[in-house]
């Protein structure tokens, strides 16, 4: 009996229903769309071409990905198995040494930008690195001011100075506890997405993050403010009078959040925005006010 090789739709089919019965706990849906993106990864496609190869023969077979479908059903991310992760339109290198760019942090960086646009031409920081995935995108979209961004993790900075040069960028990248080896200088603007998450708190999180991405990137003391704290307490040493600071937030830490910082900067305003979900994201630190 003559058999014929598998169309990439056949082969969605049996690496999605392969995926869910070795780990259920995903869920259909989510079997469905790691499958999609790691074909759309190992045939290194678009959305829009795998949608119009979906009745071809298939190039990349099931047994092609079952190493991958094995490894996701451990739940580690995708984006660890394949060593890239998308942010603002970009692949950005990650390893198992750096967080997983997420999109919410899209909108921090957006919100950042606009303010770089219209301000002095300045220095730059962000506390925190990781992938670079912030400082990165902000020294692409705008230019014009100079980049700094430090990590208390030489594996992160590594990853980060990775990224830097497959973008061709300049942003130098120096290894500090936040401001611990920061230059003694002004900046225009700092960001920082440091570390949040209440240790109180591991067991509510996804599988997949408490097993694969860095603890030092996710959980801080305190109830999970206290890297907030350190960075308040020398803010205005760094900060211009007319710059502002940006920082991501849990959705449950606005108020607390926000109070670490209008104690520490009396002077400024410090405002809660939310996400586009309508959750507390991001604290603004803006300019002192007259």
């Amino acid at each position: 009996m003559e058999t014929t090789n598998p169309t990439n739709q056949e082969v969605l089919i049996r690496a999605s229903c392969f995926l869910e019965e070795k780990q259920p706990k995903l869920g259909r849906e989510e079997c469905q769309h790691l499958v999609r993106e790691l074909m759309l990864f190992k045939n290194q496609w678009t959305l829009s071409q795998f949608l119009l190869n979906l009745r071809q023969v298939a190039s990349v077979t099931f047994e092609d990905l079952e190493p991958e479908l094995l490894r996701l059903s451990n739940f580690e991310p995708l984006q660890q198995i394949t060593g890239v992760a998308e942010f603002l339109g970009e692949e950005f290198i990650v390893t198992k040494d750096t967080l997983i760019p997420r999109p919410e942090t899209e909108e921090l960086v957006l919100k950042v930008q606009s303010f770089l646009e219209q301000c002095p031409v300045g220095n730059v920081l962000e506390i925190g690195v990781g992938t670079g995935c912030i400082i990165l995108s902000l020294e692409r979209l705008v230019g014009r001011h100079r980049y700094m961004g430090c990590d208390i993790s030489e594996e992160a900075l590594i990853v980060a100075q990775k990224n830097r040069e497959k973008f061709n960028l300049q942003t130098e990248l120096i290894y500090s506890d936040v401001y611990s080896n920061v230059p003694q200088e002004k900046f225009e603007c700092i960001i920082s997405n440091p570390p949040y998450i209440a240790y109180s708190e591991e067991a509510l999180m996804d599988e997949s993050v408490r097993r694969y991405e860095p603890s030092q990137a996710l959980f801080a003391e305190n109830e999970g403010l206290a890297i907030y704290e350190k960075i308040a307490n020398r803010l205005e040493e760094f900060l211009t009078d007319s710059g502002q600071a940006f920082f991501e937030i849990g959705f449950n830490q606005g108020a607390s959040v926000q109070r670490i910082f209008s104690e520490a900067c009396p002077n400024r305003k410090v405002s809660i925005q939310k996400d586009i979900a309508g959750l507390d994201r991001m604290i603004i630190v803006s300019g002192k006010e007259a």
